[in-house]
């Protein structure tokens, strides 16, 4: 008795020395299925709708990519892009190194970003708040590829 005693003993302290990384719910692979840009309070484009196409984006612990390719009237164009980021509740810093288009690399990004479920949603610019400004900003609507 006093052996499973002091086996169950070290087993509590074992288990409760045992750190778990928190859960980050941007991990995985994601279909991009709603976007939009609005400058100065109008609606610029849509995706679905001005552009047609598609667009994954993962995540892994630090790093994240995209590809995607996106057609409008008769011109297709590839979209790609790739880099480390930080995520910090709901504000998500992305640091581009790699893009199709040449004036975002090396540029730094920060975002709102929600996770909900199977969908993620983030939108920027944000502020160090996580707040956006909703006559100037591009948002877009991912769901989780299973």
């Amino acid at each position: 008795m006093k052996k499973i005693a002091i086996l169950s003993s070290m087993l509590l302290i074992m288990l409760s020395a045992c750190n778990q990384e928190p859960v980050n719910p941007v991990v995985g692979a994601w279909d991009l299925i709603y976007s939009k840009q609005v400058v100065n309070d109008s609606v610029v484009a849509t995706y679905p709708g001005t552009y047609q196409g598609s667009q994954v984006k993962m995540w892994c612990t630090n790093y994240w990519m995209f590809v995607g390719e996106f057609s409008q009237d008769t011109v297709t164009t590839e979209s790609f892009g790739g880099g480390s980021y930080t995520l910090e509740g709901i504000v998500y810093k992305e640091s581009i190194k790699y893009h199709s288009d040449d004036s975002y690399q090396n540029k730094t990004l920060r975002m709102r970003i929600v996770v909900a479920n199977d969908t993620l949603i983030q939108v920027w610019p944000a502020d160090e708040m996580g707040e956006v400004d909703k006559s100037n900003y591009t948002s877009e609507k991912y769901v989780r590829v299973k």
